[in-house]
C-alpha cells in the first residue's frame, strides 16, 4: 500500500526477482495469463528455497526435505512452461541472495549450499522431466478418446516412483485440461509399495 502497488508481486522485494525472472526466460509479465503465474510462482518459490536450505533443509522424501523438493520441482516446472530446458532456478536463488542479503546475511553465508543443493535437485529433475511428462500426454489422449477425466491412481504412482514427480505437480499439470488424479488409487500403490518396502527390510 505504502507503494502504491496493487499486489505484493508489484513491490519491492518482488519486482527485482520478477525482472531477472523476465531476464532468463525471455518471458515478460503481462503478455500472458499462464506466463504471470509461472513467473510469479518461480518468484515465490525461489524465495522459500532459498530460506529453507539456509535454515539446513535440504531435498529429500520424507518430512520438510519433501516439502523442499516439492516446491523446487513446481518452479522447475514452472520454468519449462517458460521455455527454460536448462537448470535457472539455482540463478534465481542467487537473485535472492543478492537482493535480501543485506537484511538477512545469514543467506549470504549460505550461499555455496543454496547454490550447490538448489542446481543438483534441479539437474536430477530435468533428467526425467520430459519422459514423465510424455507419459502424461500420452496418458490424457488415451482418456480423451474413452471421454474420462480421471488420471488412474497407478499412472500418477509410475509418475512419482520413477520420474520424481510429485503428486501434487501431476495434478497442476492436468488441472488445465480439466483432468483429475484418482488420489485413493495412487495412496493404494503408496501403502503397498511401503508394506513390500518393510517386507524386503525384515
Amino acid at each position: 500500500i505504502m507503494q502504491g502497488k496493487k499486489s505484493n508481486y508489484e513491490s519491492d522485494l518482488f519486482a527485482p526477482i520478477i525482472n531477472f525472472i523476465e531476464e532468463v526466460s525471455g518471458k515478460s509479465c503481462g503478455e500472458l495469463e499462464t506466463n504471470d503465474i509461472s513467473i510469479k510462482t518461480i518468484a515465490d518459490h525461489s524465495r522459500a528455497v532459498t530460506f529453507l536450505i539456509t535454515d539446513g533443509v535440504l531435498p529429500g522424501n520424507e518430512g520438510r526435505g519433501y516439502v523442499l523438493r516439492r516446491i523446487l520441482r513446481r518452479a522447475s516446472r514452472y520454468g519449462k512452461l517458460l521455455g527454460i530446458n536448462e537448470p535457472f532456478l539455482y540463478k534465481v536463488c542467487g537473485k535472492v541472495i543478492e537482493d535480501l542479503g543485506t537484511a538477512y546475511p545469514e543467506i549470504v553465508a549460505a550461499r555455496d549450499s543454496i547454490i550447490k543443493a538448489t542446481e543438483g535437485e534441479e539437474s536430477r529433475f530435468l533428467e526425467t522431466l520430459e519422459r514423465g511428462l510424455n507419459i502424461l500426454d500420452e496418458e490424457i489422449k488415451t482418456l480423451k478418446q474413452k471421454n474420462k477425466r480421471v488420471i488412474p491412481g497407478s499412472i500418477a504412482f509410475k509418475l512419482y516412483d520413477t520420474y520424481g514427480f510429485p503428486l501434487d505437480l501431476t495434478s497442476d499439470i492436468i488441472k488445465t485440461q480439466g483432468f483429475t488424479v484418482d488420489e485413493e488409487g495412487f495412496n493404494t500403490e503408496m501403502e503397498e509399495q511401503r508394506f513390500k518396502a518393510r517386507g524386503a527390510w525384515k
